[in-house]
């Protein structure tokens, strides 16, 4: 299960992924795998567009 800190740092991700930043900039900033940000944007953004 996910801590609140991974909570937090999926969250953050999210919102960057969202707003069209790097996947680079995004996994240094949150230190998540290229793997942990695609499935964030398969499994919780694309299916809202």
């Amino acid at each position: 299960m996910l801590n609140e800190k991974e909570k937090e740092l999926y969250k953050i991700a999210k919102e960057k992924i969202i707003a069209g930043e790097s996947w680079d900039k995004i996994m240094e900033e949150t230190h998540l795998r290229l793997k942990d940000l695609k499935r964030i944007q398969r499994d919780e953004i694309d299916p809202h567009f």
